[in-house]
């Protein structure tokens, strides 16, 4: 079995200052298309973060935007990439020149308790059953494969009820690591937990810019709100009719690539 480490992909042609962050964590891979889309207007560093601390992976991130980065460049984090963005921002302000978060988790653990029960409201019985299958599977794998292939599939089941009407879904994520899922979100909320995302946007020198959808699990207003207040150059988009992944929206696909491009 292949061991998944920190690497990175070019896309389009120099001067790279631009850098996608993916989700996850330990969802490399899962921002390649929207790189590819669009690397004809601006080059793109997209990073496959796999390290199981957040300093490893912010040291790699920093040095890679150091040797191929345009000066500053343009950050854009999706999901948890959005968090790590903030971190990336806030303790290296040198080398960001904007900020664009999209799809930003919650910053309160109370703000983020009714995600799951949202995503099960919109799940039928064969979802459900499915999803406690995986989940019994997930903490049952007896190797790293196995437990990488079941957070897999749950994340393809829940990108089905995150979205709100999807142009596509993916047949498979291209890389999952479960390893680097388990430490960094542990210590993700723990971060959340002691309030720590205050001292790192104080810490942000950059304008920042929020993209979220209205349909998304993870609850636009705190998050915009919590922006508003900790952030002294901030703007945000609310995109209707949108899930948790814009760039796969029907309705919301357009809107977002402008928005995108607008402020890349």
């Amino acid at each position: 079995m292949s061991v998944l480490t920190d690497r990175f992909v070019l896309h389009g042609k120099p001067p790279y200052n631009l850098v996608f962050l993916h989700g996850g964590p330990g969802a490399g891979g899962e921002l390649a298309g929207l790189a590819e889309d669009i690397s004809s207007a601006k080059g793109v560093i997209e990073p496959r973060l796999y390290s199981l601390g957040i300093k490893e992976q912010l040291e790699y991130l920093s040095g890679i935007i150091t040797r191929f980065g345009d000066q500053k460049v343009v950050l854009a984090g999706y999901s948890w990439g959005a968090w790590l963005g903030i971190m990336l921002a806030g303790t290296y302000p040198q080398l960001i020149s904007k900020l664009i978060l999209v799809s930003c988790p919650p910053f309160q653990s109370a703000e983020a308790k009714n995600i799951m029960d949202t995503r099960l409201r919109r799940m039928d019985e064969g979802q459900k059953n499915k999803l406690a299958t995986l989940t019994r599977f997930l903490a049952e794998a007896e190797n790293d494969a196995m437990a990488d292939e079941s957070l897999a599939e749950i994340g393809k089941l829940v990108l089905q009820v995150d979205a709100y009407s999807p142009l596509y879904l993916p047949d498979a994520f291209l890389e999952c690591s479960y390893k680097t899922y388990k430490s960094i979100w542990q210590e993700a909320l723990k971060l959340r937990l002691e309030n720590k995302f205050e001292e790192y946007l104080s810490a942000v020198k950059c304008p920042v810019v929020a993209i979220h959808g209205d349909y998304d699990p993870h609850p636009a207003r705190p998050v915009l709100d919590y922006l508003a207040n900790h952030l002294e150059r901030f703007s945000a988009v609310l995109l209707k009719r949108c899930g948790h992944c814009p760039w796969q929206e029907k309705y919301a696909r357009e809107e977002f690539i402008a928005c995108l491009q607008k402020e890349i």
